[in-house]
């Protein structure tokens, strides 16, 4: 009796993993369009919505846990670049997404055929203007990614976008551009309005 009942369980357990199997959505692979692009939200922007209307993907993520963001923009990074070796790659990230950004192009600078965008970084280093938040004292608090300020890129193509009045990417600024005169998001969204091979910084 008990061998009948071991032998139904396991039957039962494996028509269930068949059905499971058969009913499970096929993960679809990438386009290979030739130019890929990628874009990373900031704060309290989980779906990356921001850049959702230009870009090939938008990374979702939990932007109270920075290293998921990382963690996803690398995953769909190699995915992509998996699927279609000879796609241009471009990323996009806003504020806290290009703080992460930042970080991952530090740590994958022989990448290849790919460039970075990042509009008010707060690791962006001084020059022209203050550096970034992340540069203010207790700021190493949060810890990797996000702590700390530099440029190192390496030969990987980064345009740093910043306005002069906001404080996320300049703390010379203060916050009253931030909080009252929109300078935080007075940006250009359009991934498609910055070339591939854009590099240095642009301070408005």
């Amino acid at each position: 009796m008990r061998r009948a009942t071991a032998l139904f369980a396991a039957l039962l357990l494996a028509i269930l993993f068949s059905i499971t199997y058969v009913t499970s959505p096929k993960a679809q692979a990438d386009v290979c369009t030739g130019d890929w692009a990628i874009g990373i939200g900031g704060l309290g922007d989980n779906t990356s919505s921001v850049f959702a209307p230009t870009v090939d993907q938008p990374v979702g993520y939990n932007s109270a846990d920075p290293m998921s963001g990382l963690n996803e923009l690398d995953r769909l990074f190699w995915l992509h670049r998996s699927q279609c070796p000879d796609d241009h790659i471009k990323l996009i990230g806003h504020s806290e997404g290009a703080g992460i950004l930042h970080a991952w192009v530090t740590a994958h600078q022989d990448a290849g055929n790919a460039n970075a965008i990042l509009l008010a970084d707060p690791k962006r280093d001084a020059g022209p203007g203050w550096a970034g938040l992340a540069s203010t004292p207790g700021s190493g608090i949060i810890g990797y990614p996000l702590a700390g300020v530099d440029d190192w890129f390496g030969g990987f193509p980064v345009l740093t976008v910043c306005n002069h009045d906001d404080q996320i990417c300049d703390t010379s600024a203060g916050w009253q551009g931030y909080l009252f005169g929109g300078a935080h998001n007075r940006y250009d969204f359009n991934v498609w309005d910055y070339g591939d091979w854009d590099s240095g910084v642009w301070y408005r």
